[in-house]
């Protein structure tokens, strides 16, 4: 982002140290045409330095733009220099970055279009929209001036490419064309003649410019502590836009440092007061209901926890601040009509910047939720600009606007996500402030509505087959609508997950019936899964959601009972349940005989099904004893029951000498004798 004037006091406290403001814009596409008609001065120049300078007799910080003058179209003919004072900068520990304002890099030559502040100081015209780059002998037909309009907020009518590329003779020719309108009047200034030397003598400069305090110096201000203020000294200097990803869905507004509000994390809303004075409504009790709404559209998200809510809704900001919230650490959320402070460069018709919205935060790093972490936000503010009934007149645009002004400052950036409300291009069809699929999912994953799951939790043991109830609570800030959930369960500890249901009504209870996947690394969870897929980096697909906090059992089935042939005509082996997860066998006696003994045999259902078997003796019983109770094995099971008689068992053999080989008398031993010979 770039950077806006700041007045910061007679010293800098320790809450501008320790916090980082950053802004962001909407705008109505504004022509050089319109250009033209607000700047009393227009030339072209070299850029000569660019510097931040900090003012201690005000506390003002700004960035400071020296252009050596080569040719002026309109103001004094003997101009030859000219300072540009853009909002923002930096100075030792203290940064403050906006948008809205244009870079300026030493040594480009431009074509600026140049408007004078309240106290004289001279600034772009039109914030970023007022700066031209020169390219020099680009064609034959001479040189051209480029302006780039790509990541400068959201820009409604903007044409297509975003960056224009024209003749600068072409923009000498708008300026002669159309002449400056004095504010208030309508009778054009008079035209100046291009001058095509340079012109000698005259300069225009801030005020304070020579008791500025360089930034390259290094001279630390004094501070004092400021309640609330926290973090570092510094909070890092980021160049706007520089090294940030490409936007895809949903973006922090700061790709380097993301800002969230930790207070929604316990159910606290964030409360932001209005000033009505200056509406574009004429009616301040209508405007405060078009913040409102705008508000809303936020905190009615079922997915998330953020909650704005308006405080004092006649809030007297501009009589008891001298600084704008956009420039000194406000002592409330605010939200100003009609750019008290003169912030914003006025509307040309209805073109120009509609409105600034952003936030001050913490310079010390915060919590991290799903896999980002956060800065902590300690303020927001929204300021809209003045005679912009045209648009703002329009109470859904209203709306519109401060929704997506509200989304700057609670940390959402730009999304690519058609139907978007933080799309970077206002609609002003009557839209009004609802959301998106996308804004919804940035909402979600910034601010996670909370799951936690109940049942199981850790240490159960749930037969497969059985039902069972998952249980889980939620938050419910976001009122009425609990939205809908995903379960799912895993074998692995959560390694990975299998489905259980998709789109279960969010009322925290949910009747399973245990899968037959038997295993102590059980565990369920609860997810909120995002709406617009895929999700962007590093965000999860499931913003929100709860495990079981360890592993639970799933045992084994109990078997039905039933009954296999032996063998022996008319005498089945039956399967009963025992206690607990036992089972008992029942068989009829072999025809062996009542003296025989009987071996149990156990193996895997699978491998029978496979086409082999890998039975092996568990339990015996011996002689009339038709009956045993055992403890199954994990998984499905199959049970041989077999008398231990040579002719069933298979013979033992002879000795060499030709006579039998003894048979043992222990039970489960195989016999030597015959049986159903």
């Amino acid at each position: 982002m770039r950077r806006p004037w700041a007045s910061l006091g007679a010293s800098i406290p320790a809450a501008f140290l320790a916090v980082t403001p950053l802004f962001a814009t909407m705008s109505i596409y504004l022509p050089p045409e319109g250009l033209a008609e607000i700047a009393p001065v227009v030339v072209e120049g070299d850029v000569t330095r660019v510097a931040s300078g900090y003012d201690p007799e005000t506390g003002s910080l700004a960035t400071y733009v020296s252009i050596g003058v080569v040719a002026a179209y309109r103001g004094p003919n003997d101009l030859r220099e000219i300072v540009l004072r853009q909002p923002g900068g930096r100075y030792g520990g203290l940064v403050h970055e906006v948008d809205a304002v244009p870079v300026y890099e030493p040594g480009e030559r431009v074509f600026v279009f140049v408007e004078f502040a309240r106290d004289g100081a001279p600034r772009t015209a039109g914030m970023f929209f007022g700066k031209f780059a020169i390219r020099q002998g680009a064609t034959r037909d001479g040189d051209r001036a480029t302006r780039d309009l790509s990541g400068q907020g959201t820009i409604l009518r903007r044409p297509d490419p975003s960056i224009e590329d024209l003749p600068v003779r072409d923009l000498v020719a708008v300026v002669e064309n159309h002449p400056f309108r004095s504010p208030g009047t309508s009778k054009p200034a008079v035209r100046r003649p291009r001058t095509l030397s340079p012109p000698a003598g005259m300069a225009f400069a801030p005020p304070e410019l020579d008791r500025l305090l360089w930034d390259d110096e290094r001279v630390v201000p004094g501070s004092a502590p400021v309640a609330g203020g926290g973090g570092s000294l510094a909070a890092g200097y980021r160049p706007v836009d520089v090294g940030a990803p490409p936007a895809f869905d949903f973006t922090p507004l700061s790709a380097t440092s993301p800002t969230r509000w930790e207070e929604t994390d316990s159910g606290t809303a964030i409360t932001v007061n209005i000033e009505q004075a200056r509406n574009p409504l004429s009616n301040g009790p209508a405007a405060v209901n078009e913040i409102k709404r705008g508000m809303a559209a936020w905190t009615h998200v079922p997915e998330g926890r953020v909650m704005l809510e308006s405080g004092n809704e006649n809030y007297n900001f501009s009589g008891t601040n001298a600084q704008s919230p956009a420039v000194a650490y406000p002592p409330v959320n605010i939200v100003l009509f009609g750019d008290p402070y003169g912030e914003i460069t006025d509307p040309s018709g209805c073109s120009g910047v509609l409105a600034l919205g952003g936030y001050w935060r913490s310079g010390s790093t915060g919590r991290t939720v799903n896999n980002v972490t956060f800065y902590p936000a300690l303020r927001l503010y929204l300021i809209f600009n003045n005679a912009f009934e045209c648009f703002l007149g329009n109470t859904d645009n209203l709306a519109e606007v401060a929704a997506h002004e509200l989304g700057h400052g609670i940390g959402f950036g730009h999304s690519t996500v058609a139907d978007s409300i933080m799309r970077a291009t206002a609609y002003g069809n009557g839209r009004g402030p609802r959301l998106g699929d996308d804004d919804r999912d940035a909402a979600h994953c910034h601010y996670p509505h909370t799951l936690a799951v109940t049942a199981p939790n850790g240490g159960e043991s749930w037969t497969a087959g059985t039902v069972h109830s998952i249980s889980w609570t939620a938050t419910t800030e976001a009122g009425a609508d609990p939205g809908t959930v995903s379960l799912e369960y895993s074998t692995d500890s959560g390694s990975s997950w299998l489905p259980i249901a998709t789109g279960e009504a969010n009322d925290g209870t949910y009747s399973w019936t245990v899968p037959s996947a038997p295993g102590a690394h059980a565990r369920v969870r609860v997810i909120r899964p995002n709406r617009v897929s895929p999700t962007p980096f590093p965000y999860p697909s499931a913003c929100s959601s709860d495990a079981t906090n360890a592993d639970f059992t799933i045992a084994a089935a109990n078997p039905a009972a039933g009954t296999v042939p032996d063998g022996a005509p008319g005498a089945p082996v039956r399967v009963a349940k025992a206690a607990g997860a036992d089972l008992t066998m029942t068989w009829g006696a072999s025809c062996a005989g009542t003296a025989t003994d009987y071996a149990i045999y156990e193996g895997t259902l699978s491998a029978l099904r496979a086409g082999s078997w890998d039975h092996l003796p568990v339990a015996c019983s011996a002689g009339a004893d038709l009956t045993q109770t055992l403890t199954p094995g994990v998984g499905s099971r199959y049970y041989l029951v077999a008398p231990r008689a040579g002719s069933i068992e298979g013979t033992l053999g002879a000795r060499s000498s030709g006579t039998p080989r003894p048979a043992s008398q222990g039970a489960c031993a195989p016999r030597e004798a015959s049986s159903c010979e």
